[in-house]
């Protein structure tokens, strides 16, 4: 049996690979975030074994950027292992693997945590649930971001137009009626000009 070590990295990635008797055979190899750079990952690890089943895979759950490489990996029929980092930083606290930190380094950590099984899987959602999150968290942001814009739009208001909170409350600002008012009349001089049934006309 082999153990993997994937150290997962936003553009690149390095892997380290350790025999059943604790050697490092592989130390290091790096390889893009790409589907060119997985192809290459595979082609590399030939040289070990005759079949995936003879290699145990462990990856870190670094925010998205492991997902195509878990992906990629799981279509082949490797057996992968995504570990939560804290557990990684654990194990690196127990143990005189690395007097430093780097890529290098911390896939052969990774590799020596799969290879003594000391480690909980991370629980992984099927598909369709995971979409659903990601969605869910854009969502979540989208109405985050929306809600930054109003308080600004409406701060703006304040300084340039007071009495218009008076008027449209602040959540009737961003109504049809205060928005076609204000895309004609955005500033205090066309307001004191326009005529009341010019302005009523714009409402209606």
């Amino acid at each position: 049996m082999f153990y993997l070590g994937i150290d997962i990295g936003k553009h690149t990635h390095a892997v380290s690979v350790m025999n059943a008797e604790g050697k490092i055979l592989l130390k290091g190899f790096s390889f893009p975030n790409s589907m060119e750079g997985a192809c290459s990952l595979t082609k590399q690890l030939e040289a070990f074994f005759s079949s995936p089943n003879d290699f145990l895979v462990g990856m870190e759950a670094t925010r998205h950027y492991w997902l195509a490489l878990f992906s990629f990996l799981n279509e082949q029929d490797y057996f992968v292992h995504v570990i939560n980092p804290i557990q990684t930083d654990g194990w690196q606290k127990g143990t005189e693997i690395r007097k430093r930190k780097n890529d290098i380094i911390d896939s052969v950590l990774i590799a020596d945590l799969i290879h003594y099984g000391s480690f909980n899987n991370t629980s992984l959602a099927d598909e369709t649930m995971f979409s659903l999150r990601q969605l869910t968290h854009y969502r979540s942001y989208l109405i985050r971001t929306a809600g930054y814009f109003k308080r600004k739009i409406i701060a703006v208001l304040n300084q340039v137009l007071p009495e218009y909170e008076t008027t449209f409350s602040k959540v009737g600002i961003f109504r049809k009626a205060s928005k076609t008012v204000l895309s004609k009349f955005s500033s205090p001089d066309e307001f004191n000009q326009v005529s009341v049934e010019t302005l009523a006309e714009t409402l209606r």
